[in-house]
């Protein structure tokens, strides 16, 4: 009897061993490193790649069965992300996979910390080093004590006016298809209370400010730091390709392009916001109230929602072809979710 109950949990330890259940929890949220370059939509595309061609993968069956929607039946797991980084920016951007989908909404309207690269002297039509110059300023009067108390002045509740080239909805079209079409819009862009919870100064070219150590460990400080406008596409093995990115600033015939550093004042920033926040306005903002004119040259969300980067719940964009790995980073991510809610 006893050697029968043995060979018995053996032989359950053994089936569960090669059961879907060791990628338990199988549906939740993690977070990929988007690298400059590619849009948000790209993660889920690459996942959605991803899985198609690991449909076999335990991980993936077990999704599409727990899914059990025509989309399923299809192959396609459900995949969302949780708030759209820009192209030109880089850092977190938190991915629900399965039922993981349905708390995104509670992600994108979560605060969120970055630090942000900012150049005084010109501004652009997009308020970013992607945007054709439209003016220039005065960068000599402005001290390190000056942009400070810049920065004091626009900490806690504050207005904003988004930019026009930004995903916001007016009458069923999106501002930035207004603004690449030369259409006018049908009225103002209205203004938004956004909340600045932190705001850090962490450079400053005085010649005696050490810059913070952060901005060397994420690259704003190599030489090829100000090239942002350049896609830094990841090397995929799987056949995906992401789509091209469309209406690139050089291909406008009217493009007049930003004069090349080492003109202008450049600075960097760490914001802590909450959701609405454009760090592109904050920048143009802080200019014109230090008397001249700025756009954003870099940016980096380093934490949304409790996920950071180099945690174990943040992929690279090529990990994510690792369905193990993605699999350990949901559970971390999981646990992220649990601690902050």
């Amino acid at each position: 009897m006893w050697a029968s109950r043995i060979l018995r949990a053996a032989s359950n330890a053994t089936s569960c061993s090669h059961s879907p259940l060791q990628h338990s929890p199988l549906t939740g949220l993690f977070a990929v490193n988007k690298p400059t370059g590619l849009t948000s939509t790209t993660i889920v595309d690459h996942l959605q790649h991803v899985c198609q061609r690991n449909r076999t993968h335990p991980f993936v069956q077990r999704l599409l069965e727990l899914d059990g929607s025509k989309r399923a039946k299809r192959g396609l797991v459900k995949v969302g992300h949780g708030g759209t980084l820009d192209p030109l920016a880089r850092g977190i951007v938190v991915v629900g996979l399965g039922a993981g989908t349905k708390q995104l909404h509670g992600m994108s309207a979560s605060s969120k910390v970055y630090i942000a690269e900012g150049r005084l002297g010109f501004s652009s039509t997009t308020l970013d080093c992607t945007g054709s110059l439209v003016a220039e300023g005065p960068t000599n009067h402005i001290a390190k004590q000056d942009l400070i108390q810049a920065l004091c002045a626009f900490k806690g509740e504050i207005l904003q006016t988004p930019p026009l080239y930004s995903a916001i909805s007016m009458d069923g079209k999106r501002l930035y298809d207004y603004a690449r079409e030369g259409l006018p819009l049908p009225r103002d862009i209205p203004t938004r209370k956004v909340q600045i919870h932190g705001l850090e100064l962490l450079s400053f070219p005085d010649g005696t400010t050490p810059p913070d150590p952060s901005l060397q460990q994420y690259g704003f400080l190599s030489e090829n730091s100000n090239t942002a406008t350049e896609p830094s596409t990841p090397s995929f093995t799987m056949g995906f390709k992401p789509k091209r990115m469309k209406h690139h600033p050089d291909e406008n015939p009217d493009h007049v392009p930003i004069p090349s550093t080492p003109e202008g004042l450049v600075f960097h920033i760490r914001v802590h916001c909450s959701s609405g926040t454009y760090i592109r306005t904050l920048i143009a903002d802080i200019a014109a109230h230090l008397g001249t004119v700025g756009h954003m040259t870099d940016l980096l969300r380093v934490e949304q929602s409790g996920f950071k980067l180099g945690d174990e719940a943040t992929l690279e964009m090529e990990e994510c072809e690792d369905l193990e790995k993605v699999g350990r980073a949901i559970q971390a991510g999981n646990r992220v979710s649990q601690e902050t809610s």
